[in-house]
């Protein structure tokens, strides 16, 4: 039996292979449906995907052998993958390099032997696709084709299987970024905030140059923690660490809380703000984290006030269809236009209307509602008629 060589690139190649992180790992239908079909082009009972590795061959798919691994010593695909075509032995039994090979005289009885080295985009061959015979034979030229072909599909795969796995380390590498920038600039954020807010209720020491000044400092301030704290909603829904407190709400007092946190606002951007209370219905009861609802609650109202033309009025509503309850924010402004529709929960996206200049926003509050909506078992929607009103609703499910 003779070993085959070690590639002169072996510390890069063994690099890339581990770098995918798919050697042990299950079986996935992408690559058995290719060995399949390499065996049925090919004729033979068994074909693989091979992978080399430092002293073993595995097997990413093993079409007609049960055995998952090989000593790499006993390997054809070692010697496939130092080849730049198909690797072919028609009868290994007549082959000096293999005859007395333990896959040879022992099971799986290796006789014949083709395969497709996978060679990546920077030249690593990291296994073959290959097909294996009981008994000495030859391969066409369509069906030597037709492996190769095969054999390119599976280092799609594997490509594939890398951009992803690189993706997901940049996506986790941004969220913590983020995350880390956002906590760092919210603390001294607050700080400022905090300062500014205390300045300015001490009105009689300045002049009115001086606390139209403040009054500005304060209010850009304001409006940089609340993209802060979007920012950091945001990061933590992706990322799956969203705490929720969930206890029993009653949500008519949920509703009228959200009335008295949001009305200055709403004068500030001159509406009026006005719960409908149902008749006989003071007691409804949802499963849900407060502090969150309350969150919905102005971002849905605080959005109305902007689009709402001046000195019209933002309504909230709360009924029953069947076991939830639906709660909706209608806003009287121009609405929103078909082509718009599909952008109000994208993030990032604000929508260009002539009366949504009076707070300018962050294009997260939409998203980050829906979220938080969905993550308390319930959903979210819209409708608009353009040109005369909006409605946003949410449904939860209630106790019984």
């Amino acid at each position: 039996m003779k070993k085959a060589a070690i590639p002169e690139n072996e510390k890069e190649r063994l690099r890339k292979l581990y770098e995918l992180g798919i050697l042990d790992t299950i079986e996935e239908q992408a690559y058995d449906d290719l060995t399949k079909l390499a065996a049925e082009i090919c004729g033979t009972p068994i074909a693989l995907v091979s992978l080399i590795d430092r002293d073993r061959q595995w097997f990413k798919s093993h079409h007609g052998l049960d055995a998952r691994e090989t000593p790499r010593d006993y390997a054809f695909c070692a010697h496939a993958i130092l080849e730049d075509d198909i690797f072919v032995v028609n009868d290994s039994e007549k082959d000096e390099r293999f005859f007395d090979n333990p896959l040879v005289t022992a099971e799986p009885y290796v006789k014949f032997y083709a395969g497709a080295p996978l060679i990546m985009s920077d030249n690593s061959r990291l296994g073959t696709l290959c097909v294996i015979g009981h008994e000495g034979r030859t391969i066409s030229h369509a069906q030597k084709e037709s492996l190769a072909i095969l054999a390119r599909q599976v280092v799609s795969q594997l490509e594939l299987r890398l951009k992803v796995k690189q993706l997901k380390i940049i996506d986790h590498t941004k969220d913590e970024f983020i995350s880390m920038v956002s906590h760092e600039l919210r603390t001294p954020l607050t700080s400022i905030y905090g300062s500014l807010s205390l300045l300015r209720n001490e009105t009689e020491q300045f002049n009115e140059v001086n606390k139209k000044l403040i009054n500005i400092s304060c209010n850009n301030t304001e409006r940089l923690l609340s993209i802060v704290n979007d920012i950091l909603d945001l990061t933590k829904m992706e990322s799956g660490q969203l705490e929720l407190k969930f206890e029993e709400l009653n949500v008519i007092t949920l509703l009228e809380k959200s009335v008295e946190l949001n009305e200055q606002y709403c004068k500030e951007c001159h509406t009026t703000l006005t719960f409908n209370q149902p008749d006989n219905k003071s007691d409804i009861r949802v499963k849900g984290d407060e502090q969150r609802l309350l969150q919905v609650m102005s971002n849905l109202i605080s959005n109305a006030a902007k689009f709402t033309h001046e000195n019209d009025l933002i309504e909230i509503n709360v009924r029953i269809e069947n076991n939830d309850v639906v709660v909706e924010v209608t806003d009287h402004g121009p609405g929103i236009s078909p082509e718009q529709q599909e952008l109000v929960f994208a993030k990032f996206k604000q929508l260009e209307t002539k009366v949504n200049n009076k707070l300018p926003g962050t294009g997260l509050g939409l998203n980050i509602t829906k979220n938080i909506i969905e993550l308390q078992k319930g959903m979210m929607g819209f409708e608009s008629i353009p040109n005369e009103k909006t409605t946003f609703y949410f449904k939860l499910p209630i106790i019984k």
